[in-house]
């Protein structure tokens, strides 16, 4: 048996599909303009030794729910970046190495969270004495995610932004002693307001005959 619209229904069909079409939800926009993270502008940590040593053994993590490699820039390279940008050798020897501990991100449904620890070891040229400080930050993301590469980056991005601040923090406080501080200006000595110089009274002239 054939089913026969009649002539109402056929018109209303196709405003029936019309609206059907509505109710499905938009995909969200994703984002693509991820700028690389770097930290020149901000004031460099003078240290007490030749060079820097960057130690490149960092292997990133892997496991149930970890997500650090789907961020649009490398961890890895934003700290060591940020190691170059930051710690400046200012004297004829010694050494500091600088390590990255760990960087992780772990995603559990719609919730981050977020570690990076990093490590330096300072020596002078006969390794009589050395000293270390360590820097560890965390961040977590709560709620939808509807772009994981981007949520990944604002973690990251936020870890970073607090790792400058802990890195220096921790440097001051565990190696003091390995801190240059920048000279200070010389202080300029006031000057003497410059008062006026007495005008001599001129001679007047006796008047002619």
């Amino acid at each position: 048996m054939r089913l026969r619209l009649d002539r109402r229904a056929a018109l209303l069909l196709p405003l029936w599909l019309a609206s059907c079409g509505d109710d499905r939800v938009p995909a969200p926009v994703l984002r693509d303009n991820f700028t690389p993270l770097r930290y020149s502008y901000l004031p460099p940590i003078s240290l007490n030794v030749q060079r820097v040593e960057i130690a490149g053994d960092f292997v990133l993590p892997s496991g149930d729910g970890e997500i650090i490699d789907a961020a649009p820039v490398s961890a890895a390279d934003t700290l060591y970046a940020m190691a170059r940008d930051r710690l400046k050798p200012v004297a004829t020897s010694g050494t500091a190495t600088f390590r990255i501990l760990t960087a992780s991100i772990i995603r559990r449904r719609d919730k981050l969270d977020g570690v990076l620890a990093v490590r330096l070891d300072v020596h002078n040229a006969d390794d009589t004495v050395t000293g270390y400080a360590e820097a560890r930050v965390t961040a977590t993301h709560a709620g939808p995610i509807q772009d994981q590469r981007a949520a990944v980056y604002d973690v990251l991005k936020s870890m970073m932004d607090n790792m400058n601040v802990e890195l220096e923090y921790q440097l001051r406080n565990k190696l003091r002693a390995w801190i240059v501080e920048p000279a200070a200006a010389p202080a300029v000595p006031p000057q003497s307001p410059t008062l006026p110089q007495p005008v001599e009274p001129s001679e007047e002239l006796p008047p002619p005959d």
